[in-house]
């Protein structure tokens, strides 16, 4: 199993670790993707790519790689594209599938939590092609979570209404 582990730069707190784990179901026509397959990160003006090592997996390519990116300080989205070379030129590139990750899907927590996500990819005519498996954690800061310019809290419930009292109830 992948994870996500720390790192021993310094960074913004609009930075982010982007590990791409695995993919699920690839195809190229009627056809799996196989050797060449990468995938690439945008957000913004930030852009980074995996390696196309990838051993013939029947559709099922394991990267396990972590990019870094810095994200929009507004928030937005990060664009994932799969891709295959052809013959190995980078240059010369198939599209295969996307998917578009709001950064409010990771956007709660501490700086440096781990978030482990899967998301639908989409052809270019936007038939569902496949799944993408990653790990998404925020870097840097003074451990506030300053990623859209205010802070989140998490509240757990300290008893479920309707166990051993009534909310109505007077004491």
């Amino acid at each position: 199993m992948a994870s996500c582990g720390t790192t021993a730069f310094s960074y913004d707190s609009n930075s982010l670790e982007v590990t791409i784990i695995s993919a699920e179901d690839l195809r190229q026509g009627r056809h799996h993707v196989g050797r060449g397959a990468f995938v690439t990160v945008r957000s913004g003006q930030s852009v980074a790519s995996t390696a196309s090592g990838t051993d013939d997996t029947h559709g099922y390519p394991l990267w396990n790689e972590r990019l870094h990116i810095n994200a929009p300080p507004h928030g937005g989205w990060i664009q994932v594209d799969v891709a295959k070379r052809r013959h190995g030129d980078a240059t010369n590139s198939v599209h295969i599938a996307s998917a578009k990750i709001p950064m409010s899907d990771f956007a709660y927590g501490p700086i440096g939590y781990k978030h482990f996500l899967s998301y639908r990819l989409r052809d270019q005519e936007g038939r569902s092609n496949g799944i993408v498996n990653l790990c998404v954690r925020r870097l840097g800061g003074n451990g506030e979570a300053r990623f859209h310019g205010e802070k989140y809290a998490m509240g757990y419930p300290v008893a479920p209404v309707g166990v051993g009292y009534s909310a109505y109830h007077k004491y």
